[in-house]
């Protein structure tokens, strides 16, 4: 059967110790120390021998993948010496990657490497590194330094557990040969040499493991006898260094007796693996075996959890754990063996030949995973590498508290975990393991370190496994750390002073030397009284300087860590000018007391569970706060609850509104640190206010004369009426919080009294409201505040409040008010002991409602426009004043309140003129005079009467009055009637039709006096005047069909008071000009009239012209004249040409210079078919020259020469036979 190699699923090692070079590193250290302690800690003759007769010793050992699982027997070691392995060359591939360039040859793993390279820079060594797979340093197989000036080509061999690539730091390679791994295990040199398995019985039962003999094939024993053999023969002879890092003596090693060691694992271990060699099992399914267990809870101080715990078992992770990183584990669990100077191996030269002896390790599996199925045989290459004598240590090292535990007990110590952690040190593939660790821990005074791992039943210590703190990608991954927990903090020491030392160990069993960190932790403080609540309370007993006060506290107090034998409170009060003000600077309680503060102590002794108060009341509470309970644990030790009452015989109210307080505490304890600091502090301060319990009494308005009405009423048919106070201190109420407002009717003030329910009839309001004083002042006060009922309550800021009256109520209703202060208190009843307590009510009645009759409007039209107007109307309330209203829309007289403000307000000042037959009510009367604007639509006037607010004596409120019925009253315009000018404009093909437009503010429609008429005259045709109403309306846009043979007058919609007119109508001729005349008359014969003259229409010329461009020249001006005229004979057009200039003339003084009027300097005709073809090229004769261009200029059609110097103004005109013409002009 071929051997599998595959090094991820299978690999070994075979690494050289010299543990003779390793014990001589360890005495350098000590004598290079100094330390007073070295002749009592130097290793004796006996482990030096022992270490020396050790000095070619071999470790094998190896691990299997989960994915391949372990085999259900024992592993074959075999042997053979360093063959001359075939090489072939392989073709490379770079890759580059952060550490320079990676040469790979692909998937196949190699044994032995040789490369051939040229170094890059020959004074600088080479470095030679082969890895598998990536070429990350966790991937490094093999390396070797090449020292510099090795030659150009070099080349190296090396020899690995398996690599796909290789890296050259300082070469340019050139070649590769390797060796594949699979040819290399399965070449035929190979001897067996020692079969190495699990130290089970023969036969283990319930399992599939073979347990048949194991060791040297020369002398096979039982399993178990082969374990201790192979620690006997390969257990480490010596230990960790014998000095710590700071020169304290480490902890005594000791190694485990090999056969009690061996026992520990058949005892403990060997029936944890029982289920994974169940026949059943599959080599390659084991690591997914686990079994959940039931395990006792967490127990702490003889106290045990009782929740349910568990624990997950995976007898596969039992196994490889420990076996590859305890150094004596992984030789009794059959993963590692020991070779020495007295171990028979079947090859020449062992131990001291010259040649490389290699070593492989082979397994038998029933079951292989994918892609292979079916039995196989593993092997892994360990060609031998070293010497291996020093491990690296520590780096990184700190230590730091992570758990503090309070007492178990009361006055017992605190306890605290502490957490040692250093750097992860990187694993290779090349290096040895450092896989397990040992902590030991000594006083800062001490010289002596004790070790902290736990001790193995086989004797010595058992090194726990290196782990990172975190998964990889999270913060703590590259840390391992170990824990010292649950150490006693000594009561009073203010905290642990100690050194940390940590050792490390690989599986090979070689240490590496101390390193220590330094660690102080303090003691937790005791813990100070709290203060859970906090009041200040005060009542008035009549005096406000001098008010009795209490304040009251619950404090809990911890009894679980420490007993406490006093707790001691101190509150300083001080006045407070608003309820957001700040304690005086400078309180404190050690400070001295501020001036207008005062202080008051009180404390609390605990001889036993009961308190002793001084100067204060005392209450034991229940956990909880709610209920009183005796004292003791029963109160519950973690924080005992009291309730506290300390009296404060006055606080004096006079000086201030409000009291405050602030209380701090401490306690002095029965042991430990004492007394505490004063609690709470200024962060978060302890502090109580008390306003002023006295109350406040509002002040009453004056007495108003007579009885005070109410509205009118509202929608509701109620009447509203206005309570008012005031407060003393203005608006910010004196420490008043409410308002209180109430109110008794009449009729239940009589019945309280005893009166009857109704006054007489006969009484007027002010005689009913003297009974009802008197009525009032009868009654004690407490009758007095049983007869009214509360109706309001509101905030300070308000001092008024409207209240509704009964709907129909005709009581006369009284009101008081009363406050409440900040803290509650209601003031006394209003009037309290004064004989004329009705001084403090307020009353009011709703209104009897009065009405004068609607007035009678009698309106005269004077000579001059003017009117007068003549108004009575009868009333029984007197009519203080008329208002006279005035539209001319029939829609607003409807209602006199859709006409607008008053024109007028007419006082009346005189008495009543008469009475009215009727109603026998005095009839008041007022004239007006006035002036309305003229208008051609009447004016329709009403008006009503106002009459006095109020009749107070006899309860009336007046109300204005219903207006008077409709007036109509013509004002009309002093001047003739409103006509816009006239504008005409044509319409039509022809050109003769002609429509002239205007429009007038006079009235369309027909008045009483008449209406308005247009007439007049279209040329020779007379329109005759006829009513506005009369036009047809239209929207004046488009001629009528009667226009076409005569006149015809329109009228257009009326907008913002003017009406549009237009006449239409045709002229016999296009061309002649006509006279229009219109002319509109009033009612009264006054006549407007306007006449426009209406020119002939001009026909447009046939052509144009234009001036395309003027450039001046230094002799003349050349233009560009463009036009579309025919230039033949027949057509008869000329072209005249005018140069105009404008001359100035002197300074012209104060005013400037004289610009004189344009002038024609210079002027020719030219017939447009005489003018010659040709180009602009002018003689100088002073004349005006014209040629038709030849080549375009300015793209014109003539080129016109003028001899006048700029600046210049140019005219051109085209002219036909038939008169028409067509001009240009420009300038330049």
């Amino acid at each position: 059967m071929d051997l599998i190699a595959n090094s991820w699923l299978f690999r070994a090692e075979a690494m050289r110790l010299d543990w003779g070079a390793a014990l001589e590193r360890q005495i350098a250290f000590l004598r290079q120390s100094q330390s007073p302690f070295i002749e009592q800690v130097m290793p004796k003759g006996d482990v030096r021998e022992a270490a020396k007769r050790r000095g070619g010793d071999v470790h094998v050992w190896w691990a299997c993948s989960r994915r391949l699982g372990v085999p259900r027997g024992a592993f074959t070691v075999w042997t053979r010496l360093g063959a001359d392995d075939a090489l072939a060359r392989v073709d490379l591939s770079p890759e580059a990657d952060a550490e320079g360039v990676l040469f790979t040859w692909g998937p196949v793993e190699a044994a032995v490497v040789e490369v051939q390279y040229t170094p890059v820079d020959i004074a600088r060594a080479t470095r030679v590194q082969l890895h598998r797979t990536s070429g990350a340093l966790r991937d490094l197989v093999a390396a070797v330094p090449v020292p510099a000036g090795s030659g150009d080509p070099t080349v190296v061999r090396l020899r690995c557990s398996g690599a796909t690539s290789v890296r050259v730091d300082n070469g340019s390679v050139t070649s590769v040969r390797l060796a594949s791994l699979a040819d290399v295990v399965n070449a035929p040199d190979w001897k067996p040499v020692e079969l190495v398995g699990l130290p089970c019985d023969d036969p283990w039962s319930a399992t599939a493991y073979d347990s048949s003999p194991q060791g040297l094939l020369d002398d096979l024993t039982s399993p178990v006898e082969a374990a201790v053999g192979r620690l006997k023969r390969g257990a480490p002879p010596f230990g960790w260094w014998p000095l710590t890092q700071s020169g304290r003596i480490a902890p005594a090693w000791q190694s485990a007796d090999p056969e009690a060691l061996v026992k520990e694992v058949c005892a403990e271990l060997l029936p944890e693996l029982e289920p994974m060699y169940a026949a059943g099992v599959r080599e390659w399914a084991q690591w997914a075996l686990e079994q959940v267990r039931a395990v006792a809870g967490p127990t702490q101080d003889g106290r045990s959890s009782s929740l349910d715990t568990a624990a997950t078992i995976r007898p596969f992770s039992l196994l490889v754990l420990p076996a590859q990183t305890d150094p004596l584990l992984n030789l009794a669990t059959g993963f590692g063996t020991t070779y020495g100077f007295d171990t028979r191996l079947p090859v020449d030269y062992w131990p001291n030949g010259e040649q490389q002896i290699d070593f492989m390790v082979t397994a038998d599996y029933s079951s292989l995973g994918r892609p292979r199925r079916g039995k196989g045989r593993l092997a892994a290459y360990a060609p031998q590498v070293g010497p291996h004598v020093i491990s690296a240590p520590a780096t990184g090292l700190e230590a730091e508290r992570v758990g503090l535990v309070g007492p178990a007990h009361p006055n017992e110590p605190w306890r605290e975990s502490v957490r040692v952690s250093w750097d992860a040190l990187p694993t290779t593939a090349l290096l040895g393991r450092v896989s397990a660790g040992v902590l030991g821990r000594y006083d800062a005074s001490g010289s002596v370190a004790e070790c902290l791992a736990p001790p193995r039943d086989s004797g010595g210590y058992r090194p726990l496994s290196l782990s990172p703190d975190a998964p990889a990608g999270e913060a703590g991954h590259d840390r391992i750390a170990f824990a010292d927990g649950g150490v006693d903090i000594p009561i009073g020491s203010g905290g642990r002073d100690v050194g940390y030392g940590v050792t490390l160990v690989d599986v090979h069993g070689v240490w590496s030397a101390w390193r220590d960190v330094a660690y102080a932790g303090d003691e937790p403080g005791p813990q100070a009284p709290r203060v859970v609540s906090l009041a200040l309370d005060s009542s008035f007993g009549g005096n406000a300087a001098a008010c009795p006060g209490t304040l009251r506290l619950e404090v809990a107090v911890n009894w679980a860590e420490r007993t406490p034998a006093h707790v001691v409170g101190r509150a300083l009060y001080f006045p407070m000018a608003t309820a957001l003000s700040e304690p005086p600077v400078g309180l404190g309680p050690e400070a001295p007391t501020p001036p207008g503060c005062f202080r008051r102590d009180f404390a609390l002794s605990f001889p036993s569970d009961t308190p002793t108060p001084n100067g204060c009341t005392v209450s034991t509470l229940s956990a909880d706060g709610t209920t009183v309970v005796p004292a003791g644990p029963g109160q519950g030790d973690g924080g005992r609850r009291y309730a506290i009452e300390a009296a404060i015989p006055t606080l004096d109210w006079t000086v201030t509104g409000r009291w405050g307080v602030r209380v701090w505490l401490r306690s002095h304890l029965s042991v430990g640190v004492s007394p505490t600091a004063w609690v709470p502090g200024d962060t978060h301060p302890a502090r109580a206010v008390a306003a002023s319990p006295v109350p406040v009494v509002p002040l009453p308005p004056p007495a108003p004369p007579g009885v005070p009405l109410g509205s009118t009423v509202d929608s509701q048919g109620c009447s509203h009426i206005r309570v008012h106070w005031s407060l003393p201190g203005g608006s910010g109420g004196g420490g008043v919080r409410t308002s209180v407002v109430w109110e008794v009717s009449e009729t239940a003030l009589r019945l309280h009294r005893g009166l009857t329910p109704k006054a007489p009839e006969t009484d007027p309001p002010g005689v009913r409201l003297a009974a009802l004083w008197a009525a009032y002042d009868e009654l004690t006060e407490t009758a007095r505040r049983a007869a009214f009922r509360r109706i309001r309550e509101v905030d300070v800021s308000t001092t008024s409040v409207d209240v509704a009256l009964p709907k129909g109520s005709t009581d006369i209703h009284l009101f008081t008010v009363t406050t409440q202060s900040m803290t509650g208190i209601e003031s006394p009843w209003p009037g309290a002991g004064n004989p004329d307590a009705h001084l403090h009510l307020q009353a009011a009645i709703a209104p009897r409602l009065v009405q004068p009759s609607p007035p009678l409007a009698r309106t005269v039209v004077n000579d001059d426009g003017s009117l007068t107007v003549r108004l009575l109307s009868a009333s029984r309330a007197p009519v203080d004043r008329f208002l006279v209203f005035a539209t001319r829309s029939e829609a607003a007289a409807r209602d006199r309140e859709s006409m607008g403000p008053p024109v007028a307000s007419v006082a009346v000042v005189g008495p009543p003129t008469g009475t009215d037959p009727v109603t026998n009510a005095p009839i008041y009367e007022a004239t007006w005079s006035g002036v309305l604007t003229s208008s051609w639509s009447p004016w329709l006037i009403r008006a009503v009467a106002r009459p006095v607010d109020t009749l107070p004596v006899q309860g009336v409120r007046g109300v204005t009055s219903a207006a008077s019925e409709i007036g109509s009253v013509l004002v009309p315009p002093s001047t003739p009637p409103d006509l816009d000018g006239l504008a005409a404009d044509l319409w039509g093909a022809d050109h003769d039709g002609v429509v002239v437009r205007t429009s007038t503010s006079a009235p369309v429609g027909v008045l009483a006096s008449g209406a308005h008429r247009l007439g007049g005259t279209a040329g020779d045709v007379v329109l005759p005047a006829v009513a506005l109403s009369t036009f047809a309306e239209s929207a004046l846009t488009s001629p009528p069909a009667d226009a076409n043979t005569t006149p015809v007058i329109e009228r257009g919609v009326r907008t913002a008071g003017r009406t549009p007119l237009a006449l239409w109508f045709r002229r016999p001729v296009a061309t002649d000009p006509v006279t229009v005349t219109l002319r509109l008359l009033d009612p009264f014969g006054r006549v407007t009239e306007r006449v426009v003259a209406v020119p002939g229409w001009v026909p447009p010329p046939p052509f144009t012209v234009t001036i395309a461009g003027v450039t001046a020249r230094p002799a003349g001006v050349l233009v560009g004249v463009d036009s579309d005229a025919s230039a033949a004979a027949a057509a008869g057009v000329v072209m005249h040409v005018r140069a105009l200039k404008r001359r100035v003339f002197g300074g012209g003084g104060r005013l400037g210079p004289i610009r004189w009027p344009l002038l024609t300097v210079v002027e020719g005709d030219f017939v447009l078919a005489a003018i010659p073809l040709g180009l602009p090229i002018f003689p100088s004769d002073g004349a005006i020259h014209v040629v038709r261009s030849r080549a375009p200029f300015n793209t014109a059609r003539f080129a016109v020469w003028i001899p006048v110097l700029a600046p210049l103004s140019i005219a051109v005109t085209l002219t036909d036979p038939d008169g028409a013409t067509a001009t240009a002009t420009g300038s330049v």
